[in-house]
């Protein structure tokens, strides 16, 4: 099995029958603040 490195990059899974769209929250009102903390690149996998 493959150590776990902690800047591997991040895995979003989506189950069966569903879509991208229904799992994320991609609505961008309610961010007046400013920028977000972060922004990272994650990988999505359908299951």
């Amino acid at each position: 099995m493959k150590k776990k490195h902690i800047r591997d990059t991040p895995v979003i899974k989506v189950a069966e029958g569903y879509d991208l769209e229904e799992v994320m929250d991609t609505d961008d009102t309610g961010y007046d603040n400013g920028e977000p903390v972060l922004i990272q690149e994650v990988e999505v996998e359908y299951e």
